[in-house]
């Protein structure tokens, strides 16, 4: 699990609710755990929903994996690395990783799935199918990697 998921699984643990507007969620990084800034916990904000950890409905923010799951170590201080944004494919592969599938084997299966679709799939919705037959949750991934096909230009 990456530092940005342990970040959003803390705030809302931390405000026991299942949902947030932006105020409570920065105000929960940068005042109450004082891990940031507070235009830092923007910043965080905007790359959780950039990588689709979190989803805004209505002017409320919910996490798009279970939070009450996650066991968030008790000296965990994210650091600013977690503003840099991985791509889609490395995402992808640390999911995979997170299957037990090392990085050469991935790669190797993407390219096998990429062969069974004929070419016609991306390296990342190759890995996606993978996770998805693993049964790993890939929905934070989905949006990103539709608008990526969408815009790809051939």
């Amino acid at each position: 699990m990456s530092d940005l998921e342990l970040a959003v699984a803390r705030a809302f643990q931390l405000r026991g609710k299942s949902r947030l507007n932006r105020t409570e969620f920065t105000f929960a990084l940068a005042y109450e755990l004082k891990w940031f800034t507070p235009e830092e916990s923007k910043d965080v904000l905007d790359a959780a929903l950039k990588q689709g950890l979190l989803k805004e409905e209505g002017g409320k923010l919910a996490p798009t994996f279970n939070v009450k799951g996650v066991v968030v170590p008790a000296d965990f201080k994210p650091g600013m690395a977690i503003l840099e944004k991985k791509s889609l494919f490395d995402r992808t592969l640390d999911l995979l990783a997170s299957a037990g599938i090392d990085r050469a084997t991935a790669l190797e299966m993407i390219g096998k799935k990429q062969k069974e679709y004929g070419g016609l799939v991306t390296p990342e919705v190759a890995a996606l199918i993978i996770a998805k037959e693993k049964k790993l949750n890939i929905e934070p991934y989905v949006d990103e990697a539709y608008r990526q096909v969408l815009e790809k230009k051939y």
